[in-house]
């Protein structure tokens, strides 16, 4: 068992979140699974993400600790930012109030101010960095040796900020561009958080990595090396969608609960399926595991078919009721059922995991 020993600390709004012990869940809002309608899965355009963005953004460093013993820095985009994208686009057409873009903008930003962490079928934590990410991240890397991912299919289950995602996205623009076509599939409840956040971090990942080596110089002269931002610039969003091409980078986006989430359109099975601090929900244990299961095609045979399923946790997720025990209990009794092994851990503090989830 891999066993690393670290603690992130919170540094506000843009630091990590803590879903546990320390939680702000306990105050779970007004929304409730008997008054709200979940929403349905829906498949988001990159091109009309990338878009809406503003011509600028702007983004802070996230450091990994690596199983290695070193560091990762990766960029996140700031959350003053995207408030500051949302106000605008309410001021922008103040008269287009039921238009669906103005709806989703005016609902984001109640959520980006909530005291609250989570709302129950209306924000479900994504636009933070929840710590347990970083461990699937640090873990991901501690096996990188042995499970290439280029070639490979990923889908990331809940997937906010998406670190790991952005981890592995890391690693391919870093390596020489391969003929091998790696699909790379990110859900999350709520498309806001895939349009201000994920879909952001993965063309910030892009940018600052070797992949984008020859466009970042040839923007020096028109940019201030020292200014953590970004110019969304029509060339740049060019270089990107070439880029992804030249490394056989496939990215999909989807929005929606899990009870609604049709596997039958996402072109196959995965080889690689991760979520991270999505079990503190007992009431959507039952849907997430059928979503894992689905995806990694238990059905299929286990000799030419490989998967790795890893799921990233807080043993007890306090107040809100969820937690490694249910998630087990659960994943048995779905079902043909699984098993559920321990690969790493941080016993130290409020306790962590990373498990591995085989099907039967």
């Amino acid at each position: 068992m891999f066993k690393f020993n670290f603690d992130v600390e919170d540094d506000g709004e843009q630091g990590i979140g803590s879903l546990g012990e320390n939680s702000t869940t306990q105050n779970r809002g007004p929304a409730s699974a008997q008054t709200v309608v979940p929403d349905a899965f829906t498949e988001l355009s990159l091109v009309n993400a990338l878009d809406s963005l503003p011509s600028k953004i702007s983004y802070s460093p996230i450091t990994i600790p690596l199983a290695s013993g070193g560091e990762l820095s990766l960029p996140r985009r700031d959350l003053f930012d995207a408030r500051f994208q949302l106000i605008s686009q309410n001021a922008d057409d103040p008269d287009a109030s039921e238009q669906p873009s103005v709806v989703n903008a005016r609902s984001a930003l109640q959520f980006l101010d909530a005291p609250s962490d989570l709302v129950p079928l209306v924000y479900e934590g994504g636009l933070k960095t929840w710590e347990c990410s970083l461990d699937l991240a640090s873990y991901l890397d501690s096996i990188s040796s042995q499970f290439d991912v280029r070639g490979k299919r990923v889908l990331e289950i809940g997937c906010g900020t998406s670190i790991p995602s952005l981890y592995i996205l890391h690693r391919i623009f870093s390596s020489p561009p391969s003929q091998n076509q790696t699909h790379i599939h990110l859900q999350d409840y709520n498309a806001s958080v895939l349009e201000l956040v994920t879909i952001p971090n993965i063309i910030l990942t892009w940018y600052l990595s070797e992949a984008a080596e020859t466009y970042r110089k040839s923007e020096e002269e028109q940019t201030d090396s020292a200014s953590l931002e970004l110019n969304m610039s029509d060339n740049l969003k060019d270089t990107f969608h070439q880029s992804l091409i030249t490394y056989g980078v496939h990215l999909r986006f989807f929005s929606g609960s899990w009870d609604t989430f049709d596997l039958r359109k996402l072109g196959g099975s995965y080889n690689l399926v991760l979520t991270s601090e999505t079990i503190y929900c007992m009431e959507s244990l039952p849907s997430l595991a059928a979503v894992m299961r689905g995806a990694c095609n238990a059905e299929g045979p286990t000799d030419t078919y490989q998967y790795l399923c890893l799921v990233a946790a807080k043993v007890l997720y306090f107040g809100v009721g969820g937690g490694v025990a249910e998630f087990v209990r659960c994943v048995r009794d779905l079902d043909t059922g699984g098993t559920v092994e321990t690969v790493w851990e941080k016993t130290q503090g409020v306790e962590r995991r990373v498990m591995s989830v085989r099907w039967n």
